[in-house]
């Protein structure tokens, strides 16, 4: 079983006032389309995204942390019992040791499930891109964040976005981004990530790139995109801290 995990990972909040927790100018996923997404829930309310990228480990961001999460895994509908679903508590945390909540810097974390996800076509982990130079800038966002319309939807929605080039990310937030940070936004529409989809991913090419971490208020600004954890950058935290709590 530690091998099958291992094989499966290899291949496989907000606190201020610019942190997003935050998808906006989007529409409904399809409803088998991520297996991957995570709710996390605070106190019966949802607090953040969430990615599962191991039976038994869910990748969020790091200022999601919160006592006694609960995990929901294989949701289309957040306010329906869905005969799919399933819901576990965290029994360990894994905060990245070098997240700085002032600059939103290092903004990832582990959470370990009390028990191993069934995998399904309703629930898989999802493959975390291993190459920071990778050249697929046509990615996809998603979660049960506040829409345009200032609403949270009952069902997970969907938004294409891109990449943004580094100098373009730096000069919309002067002395903000740092190497494990990258952008990505839409400048005709403002397709961006919201309120409520905070530790979410941003998927290219099938495989995940970003978390959702911080970015402008209000969300969806054309000239100031999302800024999402570079997620290339801790494969091997992910896994070094993966095989060192495994039992």
């Amino acid at each position: 079983m530690k091998m099958l995990m291992a094989a499966l990972v290899l291949t496989a909040a907000a606190v201020q006032a610019k942190r997003k927790d935050k998808v906006l100018s989007g529409g409904p996923c399809e409803r088998m389309s991520h297996p991957y997404q995570a709710a996390l829930y605070n106190a019966g309310r949802l607090l953040c995204g969430g990615v599962l990228v191991h039976p038994s480990w869910v990748l969020t961001a790091a200022h999601c942390q919160k006592p006694n999460l609960q995990v929901y895994l294989g949701k289309h509908n957040i306010y329906e019992r869905e005969s799919f679903q399933e819901q576990s508590s965290v029994v360990q945390t894994v905060v990245h040791p070098g997240f700085n909540a002032g600059t939103h810097d290092q903004d990832i974390m582990l959470l370990r499930l009390k028990r191993p996800a069934n995998l399904s076509d309703r629930i898989w982990p999802l493959d975390l891109e291993r190459d920071c130079s990778a050249n697929r800038t046509s990615c996809q966002i998603l979660g049960w964040g506040k829409t345009a319309s200032g609403v949270f939807p009952n069902t997970i929605q969907c938004a294409d976005v891109h990449l943004v080039p580094r100098e373009d990310c730096e000069k919309a937030y002067p002395g903000q981004i740092t190497e494990n940070m990258v952008c990505a936004g839409d400048e005709k529409y403002g397709k961006d990530s919201c309120q409520g989809d905070s530790g979410g991913p941003l998927v290219c090419g099938g495989r995940l790139r970003g978390l959702v971490s911080w970015g402008n208020v209000p969300c969806g600004s054309k000239e100031k995109p999302g800024v999402y954890t570079n997620v290339c950058r801790y494969n091997q935290w992910v896994r070094r801290t993966i095989w060192a709590n495994a039992f």
